[in-house]
């Protein structure tokens, strides 16, 4: 099971640094997103890897890498390939709104 967090406790991590990760496709991104989130999207992970992550300029070994989705499963399985240090975001993207954290 990975770890997991609140998006309140996430977006305070990623205000100091950490990075966020959306796994979600391209166009679910696109309509809305977290500010300073990077997509890789979970289909592209499943097909290459951590090499999806590197291709994006993210460290998929990186400490505390935050993975947020549109609810929570498909950034748990992401971080269930990516390891210890990956941490899911609970509730996801709804929950991230849901809390009136900032979108794009």
């Amino acid at each position: 099971m990975p770890k997991s967090l609140s998006v309140i406790e996430a977006a305070s991590l990623q205000k100091n640094g950490a990075i966020l990760v959306d796994v979600r496709e391209l166009a679910e991104f696109q309509a809305i997103s977290a500010p300073g989130a990077i997509n890789v999207p979970l289909s592209l992970i499943q097909k290459i890897g951590k090499d999806a992550y590197r291709n994006m300029g993210v460290d998929p070994d990186a400490e505390d890498l935050l993975v947020i989705c549109r609810s929570g499963g498909r950034s748990a399985m992401a971080c269930g390939m990516l390891g210890e240090n990956a941490i899911n975001v609970d509730g996801g993207m709804l929950a991230w709104q849901a809390a009136g954290l900032p979108i794009r």
